[in-house]
């Protein structure tokens, strides 16, 4: 999808209090959207979140984002609510009501992102089916590193989340890191 810089950098003022891109960001957004999949290993505190946030807002449907810590999954949605911007989240440490209200806003379109676990997308066809309603821009595979067996994180969830990708029509996917040795680097791109 073709957006001028001017539109992102308008974007990024208005709605994120930014002034212009960091290195690397303005580079993945493009990417991300013109479709394309991606692999980000951007240090911490380089402005990842931004990478998806951005161009979400740009793109009509939904962003479905894959963290491995609920507490992450917390802070992301208290950020983007705190910017306007509708998110649900979807984990095990939501209350029966939260999760109502949650799947409520993805089945009626509301809710711009989703942020999810590796788990909920790995082990909940209903959850997929769910989701697979509504028109998927793009997956983002927040702290990829955790699909390596390599890795000091690896999370077993994150081998299973191909089946989830190709059950919501294969879109593009992010994949973002701090870090990734080679062999990591094999295994995002070999798994997702």
């Amino acid at each position: 999808m073709a957006v001028s810089t001017g539109k992102l950098e308008r974007t990024l003022r208005r709605v994120f209090g930014v002034e212009g891109f960091r290195p690397g960001q303005e580079d993945v957004v493009r990417s991300v959207l013109d479709g394309r999949d991606t692999l980000a290993i951007m240090p911490t505190g380089s402005g990842k979140s931004l990478c998806y946030q951005l161009p979400g807002l740009h793109l009509h449907g939904t962003t479905v984002v894959v963290s491995p810590l609920i507490s992450l999954m917390k802070d992301q949605i208290d950020k983007l609510s705190a910017f306007g911007i509708d998110a649900s989240q979807v984990n095990s440490a939501l209350t029966t009501r939260e999760t109502t209200e949650s799947l409520d806003a993805i089945r009626t379109r509301r809710a711009e992102f989703v942020l999810t676990t590796p788990e909920r997308l790995a082990s909940d066809p209903e959850f997929v089916a769910t989701l697979a309603r509504n028109t998927i821009d793009f997956i983002v595979v927040d702290e990829a590193h955790c699909v390596s067996q390599w890795g000091h994180d690896f999370r077993p969830a994150y081998l299973e989340l191909h089946t989830a990708i190709e059950r919501l029509g294969h879109p593009p996917v992010l994949a973002l890191t701090a870090t990734a040795t080679a062999q990591v680097i094999d295994d995002i791109v070999q798994a997702l």
